[in-house]
């Protein structure tokens, strides 16, 4: 294994622009997204209150259920004496969701050691699990390749209705039926078994959806020491309550700041990714074991349509008395990560840092200053099989990223191979075909206007018939051509899967499989710079 890096431009403008450091993006954020970035934030941290003895009780008992290693304790007793974090976070995802969150895992551990190597004070790795929320369709699914193409396998989970990640108990036996559909669509290597092995112990002693994420996490990085904590944690939730309690009483001016930051950032010519409202709450509620979203209506909080109501003091009660019930939504999880701990730097991905534009003026509200925000790091693993196909076609990683240079060549080749007569006799047929309809259309009309439906329906008849048999041609001469054109779907596949980056598709357990189960360790030993260079894994 041995990386390479490259700069792949961002098909994001907003993310393109605040990478390079352009003036238009970073008026909305604290510090520039760099290494340097971080003595300044350091400075500012050393007012930051929290308890620090509590808080790490609160992720020593949720991280205990998997059994605290040794260079875990180390990061919480470092905390405990005043290290500040960097955090990044992710829903509770089916085996782990896709390579990014691994990605972002990675990108916190390698940030907290350089950050750590360059201010000459321990910084801690945190990842916060986002399982409070309640949007299942988007763990609950996975990608393979079957037959040449992108297949997506989704499991049904409309049975937990509005439960959240961390609230809904796990269907083990569905759950372990879809796995197995998955694992039988992965081709048979050594490691296997192993894999196979290692997923579904884990599935039995979980519960929930981020039982079984934390599982994973834990078993990735246990050696890393990084920690973890689901945002649903109950302990959490308490610790978290006189914070809701601000969140609630000034609800009104969050809403208000950062659909102001949403139309300012429209102006400078970047998208409205959130689409906040001005009667938002930013906050959820459980009422019933299902999870709904608050919004702020002649002086109340409400949910569901209306039918749900509390006063501000009812809700200020719930957070005083039983904040479990309460969570926050995208903009106000920030927020929450900033009360709760010393954060120095944020880490996350294009779709996140879109939303952190708008929090600037939110976070100003409770005398804080957005940490420095980081991108994580960008992977792409590229399998030996991959890396042959690559040099049998000379083809360049950042050329068939950037310029889809896969895609040129097999137009090339279509276009070599097309058999242009027979093209062109299908063509003067129809020509001749419709030339002749008009006549056709032209002497009915005459007749009677009820006849030309009749003909255009008869024409459109022999024009599919026409266009049947051109297919017809043109899928015998691609299958002549079969091994080439199975080439370049395999590299586009890999590389390109859905015409995205990888990272964003599959889950790491098809390269586990290919490599073996020390995949993610390997990644750690690699030596990864920190900067906006895209990383070439070549296994």
């Amino acid at each position: 294994m041995k990386v390479e890096e490259q700069y792949i431009e961002s098909a994001s403008k907003l993310m393109s622009d605040y990478v390079n450091g352009r003036p238009a993006i970073r008026q909305y954020f604290s510090y520039d997204p760099q290494m340097q970035s971080l003595e300044g934030r350091l400075k500012k941290l050393q007012s930051h209150s929290v308890d620090r003895i509590k808080l790490s009780g609160v992720l020593r008992q949720y991280m205990g259920r998997n059994g605290l290693s040794e260079s875990a304790e180390r990061h919480l007793k470092s905390f405990e004496e005043g290290a500040p974090v960097v955090v990044t976070g992710q829903q509770a995802g089916l085996l782990t969701g896709p390579l990014y969150t691994v990605h972002k895992a990675i990108s916190v551990i390698v940030l907290a050691k350089q950050a750590s190597a360059q201010l000459n004070t321990k910084v801690v790795p945190v990842f916060w699990i986002a399982g409070e929320d309640h949007d299942l369709a988007e763990i609950s699914h996975l990608y393979r390749e079957v037959n040449g193409r992108v297949d997506k396998l989704n499991i049904p989970h409309a049975e937990y209705g509005k439960h959240s990640a961390s609230s809904a108990t796990l269907n083990k036996p569905k759950i372990a039926s879809f796995l197995e559909e998955y694992f039988r669509s992965l081709p048979e290597t050594e490691h296997t078994k192993e894999i196979h092995g290692l997923v579904f112990g884990l599935l039995e002693q979980s519960v929930s959806f981020t039982d079984f994420f934390a599982c994973l996490l834990d078993h990735f990085f246990k050696e890393e020491g990084l920690l973890y904590i689901d945002a649903a944690d109950e302990n959490l939730r308490n610790y978290e309550s006189p914070y809701f309690k601000q969140m609630i009483e000034r609800s009104a001016e969050i809403a208000e700041t950062v659909a102001a930051a949403e139309r300012s950032l429209a102006k400078d010519g970047y998208s409205a990714v959130i689409g906040a409202e001005e009667n938002a709450a930013h906050l959820f509620i459980t009422v019933k074991g299902e999870r709904l979203l608050l919004e702020r209506q002649d002086g109340e909080f409400v949910a569901n349509n209306g039918a749900i109501r509390f006063t501000k003091q009812q809700l200020l009660d719930i957070a005083e008395k039983t904040p479990e019930l309460l969570s926050n939504n995208v903009v106000t999880r920030p927020l929450m990560q900033e009360m709760v701990f010393p954060v120095l730097a944020f880490v996350g991905g294009p779709g996140e840092i879109a939303y952190w534009a708008a929090f600037k003026g939110a976070f100003e509200l409770f005398g804080m200053e957005l940490p420095v925000v980081m991108p994580r790091l960008s992977l792409t693993l590229v399998n030996r099989q991959t890396q042959r196909l690559l040099e049998k076609y000379n083809l360049d990683f950042a050329a068939v990223v950037n310029e889809r240079q896969v895609a040129i060549k097999r137009n090339e080749l279509m276009d070599s191979i097309r058999e242009k007569e027979a093209e062109a006799l299908i063509a003067e047929l129809q020509n001749q075909v419709e030339k002749a309809y008009k006549e056709i259309h032209k002497k009915f009309s005459t007749i009677s206007t009820g006849l030309t439906p009749i003909v255009e329906k008869n024409l459109q008849l022999h024009v599919k018939q026409l266009s049947f048999l051109k297919n017809k041609l043109e899928d015998e001469v691609v299958l002549q051509n079969s091994i080439e054109f199975g080439h370049y779907a395999a590299i586009e596949n890999e590389l390109l899967p859905n015409g995205g980056f990888q990272e964003r598709i599959y889950s790491p357990f098809i390269y586990m499989n290919q490599y073996g189960s020390g995949l993610v360790k390997d990644l750690l030993a690699l030596p990864l710079k920190y900067d906006k260079n895209h990383k070439i894994i070549w296994l």
